[in-house]
C-alpha cells in the first residue's frame, strides 16, 4: 500500500515535471542559476531514497521503502542544511545562524500482517501524522543543532521531542560529510501506543506491560552528499538508534524485536528554480 510519504512524493514529483520546461528556461545555458537576492523565485529540490528502515518501531526485521526529498527556499536566502531524517520543516523567522519554524512528520501505519509472529495480540496502529516546531542553531559554521517537538495528531497521538546534533565537513566545493548523535524523547502516550501488550502477550505467560514516557532511544546519524553539478546531487545517509528506557524492556522488544534501530539509504535529487 503507498503510504502518505510515497503520496506526498508522486506529487512534489508530478510538480517537477510539470514545472521542469519553465526551469529550463531559468537555468543559463551552462546549466547554472544565480540567486538573486532581488528575484522573484524559489529554489526547489526535489527527489528519493532507496532505503531500508525497520518495520515498525522495535522491529527485527526490516522493509524497503522510498523516502522522498524536497527542499525549497526564497532565492537570495540561505540553503540550510536537510538531512533525510529530520522532520519537514518551513521556516519563519532566519538570522544568519539561527533559525525556528512550523514541522512536520509522518510514521507509517502498523498492522498485525506486517509481522504476525511479533505483533499477534496487538492492535493496529493507523498512519501517524505529527506537527509541531523547530529550532536550529549554529555556534559555529560547521555544528548544526537542532531541537524538534512535534505532537501527533493522528495514528500514535503522543509528543516526541528530538535533540539533534551534526558535525558538517565539507573537504571540497561539491562534497559534504554530516555525523551526529542523535536522542529523542517522548511521552507516556507515545511509548504506550507502539511498546505496549497485554497479558499472555505472543502466547508467554507474562503480565500486561504498560510502557511510560521518558528517554526512548539514543543514537547516531551520518550522511553523505556529492554534487555532480549544480543541478544534480547523488546522496547517503545511515542511521543507528538503540532503544532505552519503557520502549526496551517492552516485551515486544525482548521476545521479538530488537533494541538496535538501523536504517539506511541512497538516492539523488535535482534543483530547479520556481517563479511565482
Amino acid at each position: 500500500m503507498v503510504g502518505l510519504k510515497q503520496a506526498a512524493a508522486c506529487v512534489a514529483l508530478l510538480g517537477f515535471a510539470a514545472g521542469s520546461a519553465q526551469a529550463a528556461d531559468l537555468f543559463g545555458e551552462s546549466g547554472g542559476y544565480k540567486d538573486g537576492a532581488a528575484a522573484p523565485y524559489w529554489v526547489v529540490t526535489v527527489g528519493g531514497y532507496a532505503a531500508v528502515e525497520p518495520s515498525f518501531p522495535g522491529a527485527k526485521d526490516s522493509d524497503f521503502t522510498f523516502r522522498p526529498i524536497f527542499d525549497f527556499y526564497r532565492a537570495g536566502e540561505k540553503e540550510w542544511l536537510s538531512l533525510p531524517n529530520d522532520a519537514f520543516g518551513f521556516t519563519l523567522y532566519q538570522t544568519a545562524n539561527f533559525r525556528f519554524g512550523l514541522a512536520g512528520n509522518y510514521i507509517d501505519e502498523r498492522n498485525v500482517s506486517d509481522d504476525r509472529r511479533a505483533l499477534t495480540g496487538l492492535r493496529d496502529i493507523d498512519y501517524t501524522i505529527q506537527l509541531g516546531g523547530f529550532a536550529e542553531y549554529y555556534p559555529v559554521p560547521f555544528i548544526r543543532t537542532r531541537v524538534e517537538l512535534l505532537q501527533g495528531v493522528t495514528g500514535a497521538e503522543g509528543f516526541e521531542a528530538n535533540l539533534i546534533a551534526d558535525f558538517i565537513y565539507r573537504p571540497a566545493a561539491q562534497w559534504q560529510f554530516t555525523v551526529g548523535p542523535r536522542l529523542k524523547f517522548v511521552s507516556g502516550d507515545y511509548n504506550s501506543e507502539f511498546f505496549s501488550t497485554p497479558a499472555g502477550y505472543a502466547g508467554y505467560a507474562i503480565p500486561a506491560y504498560n510502557a511510560g514516557g521518558g528517554l526512548n532511544s539514543v543514537g547516531v546519524s551520518a550522511s553523505a552528499r556529492y554534487d555532480v553539478n549544480e543541478r544534480w546531487s547523488i546522496r547517503g545517509f545511515a542511521e543507528w538508534n538503540r532503544l532505552e528506557g519503557d520502549a526496551a524492556d517492552s516485551p515486544l522488544v525482548k521476545l521479538r524485536g530488537d533494541e538496535d534501530q538501523w536504517q539506511a539509504g541512497i538516492g539523488a535529487a535535482y534543483k530547479f528554480n520556481f517563479t511565482y
